[in-house]
């Protein structure tokens, strides 16, 4: 992964990295990726009024290129996957370029750029001097110690639809005890004044947010990272950026420990917070006996209710079938950055049962489905049947930027394939499309 500024002045090659990784990459190395980076941003811009460049595929390679800020590129470099193969002439390398799928790794790399700004402020806003270093070193020093340890823990092969999503799950509750939540955030919110935005998560699923659905992604994918485990046992809090009214602006942000399965994310005004520490006591002092009764009362709700829909996740559960061949969905809201469904996604995939989860090619047309929907945006229903090779049946229904994906894994004929399809619509997604 390569951070780079093209600005309009001239300047030194190595001058215009601020980041590489692997550090220890020779100079020469370096220059040269510039040289050629540069060299296909503009190239591309002849065909294009904009900075349109996104991927470049070579057979043992695969580079994504976004550029978050005017001057400033990201460029990320993945190896294609590839078996070794014998022939009469020797061996050699076959390559699967296919199995990385660009809209999946171009969204990893945007992830990237927004956690860093989440935590950090933007690139312009980083290029500073301080006391000891000028503008140009102190941004650079910023992004090495950040991204030394996001790289170190992005697990690349597996990412999937998710990725692509950049959604979250969200935990349906019935109509009194999503009242109750509201009613406690809205006591807090009245009781702190530095408390400016909440986030309520029960089992990590969302219950509540007062933030926009892209940041909310991302912090929620920060909740789940290593990184976040690290500054819990150091610090309570932390600079957050968060946008609002197309403006990015900073909070400090507390979290306070797991109450049973709730976690309290709080976004304080910096200015009014005069002592964290005094703060975080008087708060879990204050909160810590209510989120216990709403956890008990909520975890008793689901238990009692005997509803399956307050149960799936994409993360998986123990009442669903996890057999390869039992019929799958994933329900998908573009307007909130919403996913649940009854496919293991993400990490979850890798702790389920051997074959509980779909092929990587199944995952891929998924993606493909979505991004046909994205380029042909229409307020009518539509939908679409693809049958693979290996016999999997995906439908997706699509209306007013929701999705439905239907992974039907058995050897069926169109017209039995429209029946599970009306099934399972009905059992689960009931009322979403009319």
């Amino acid at each position: 992964m390569r951070t780079v500024t093209t600005g309009r002045q001239w300047r030194p090659e190595e001058k215009k990295v601020l980041f590489y990784h692997p550090q220890d990459t020779d100079i020469d190395t370096k220059i040269k990726d510039v040289g050629l980076s540069e060299a296909i941003i503009k190239f591309s811009n002849t065909f294009t009024k904009d900075d349109s460049v996104q991927t470049m595929h070579t057979q043992k390679t695969c580079q994504f290129y976004y550029q978050p800020e005017p001057g400033y590129w990201m460029i990320m470099t993945l190896n294609v996957p590839f078996d070794r193969k014998t022939r009469d002439s020797g061996d050699y390398n076959e390559y699967h370029g296919d199995t990385i799928h660009d809209t999946i790794y171009q969204s990893v790399l945007r992830q990237a750029y927004r956690m860093f700004r989440m935590f950090h402020g933007t690139f312009l806003d980083n290029l500073q001097p301080n006391e000891e270093l000028d503008a140009q070193a102190n941004l650079i020093g910023k992004l090495e110690a950040f991204y030394q340890s996001y790289i170190l823990h992005l697990q690349m092969k597996k990412c999937d639809v998710v990725d692509a999503f950049g959604s979250v799950q969200y935990l349906p509750l019935n109509q009194l005890l999503f009242l109750r939540v509201q009613n406690f955030i809205n006591m807090i919110e009245a009781t702190f004044a530095p408390i400016k935005h909440c986030i309520f998560l029960y089992s990590d699923q969302v219950v509540w947010s007062g933030i926009n659905p892209t940041d909310l992604y991302t912090l929620y994918e920060y909740f789940h990272s290593p990184m976040f485990d690290h500054l819990a046992q150091s610090k309570q809090t932390r600079p957050a950026y968060v946008t609002e009214k197309g403006k990015i602006k900073r909070y400090t942000l507390m979290v306070c420990r797991k109450v049973q399965n709730i976690s309290l994310c709080l976004l304080l005004d910096a200015s009014a917070v005069e002592n964290e520490q005094s703060l975080y006591l008087e708060l879990n002092a204050v909160v810590n006996p209510q989120l216990t009764s709403i956890s008990s009362d909520i975890s008793q709700h689901l238990q009692s209710s005997g509803d399956s829909s307050y149960s799936f996740g994409c993360s998986g559960s123990g009442n669903k079938d996890d057999s390869a061949t039992a019929p799958k969905f994933i329900f998908f809201n573009e307007l909130n950055l919403q996913h649940r469904g009854t496919v293991r996604l993400g990490q979850a995939q890798y702790h389920s049962v051997t074959g509980s989860g779909l092929p990587n090619d199944v995952m891929n047309l998924i993606v493909d489905l979505l991004d046909d929907v994205r380029s042909n945006r229409s307020s009518v229903m539509d939908e679409t049947i693809v049958k693979t090779h290996d016999d999997y049946w995906i439908v997706k229904r699509s209306c007013n930027s929701r999705h439905v994906f239907i992974i039907l894994n058995k050897s069926s004929t169109l017209i039995d394939v429209t029946e599970e399809t009306k099934k399972i619509l009905d059992q689960h997604v009931k009322g979403i499309f009319f």
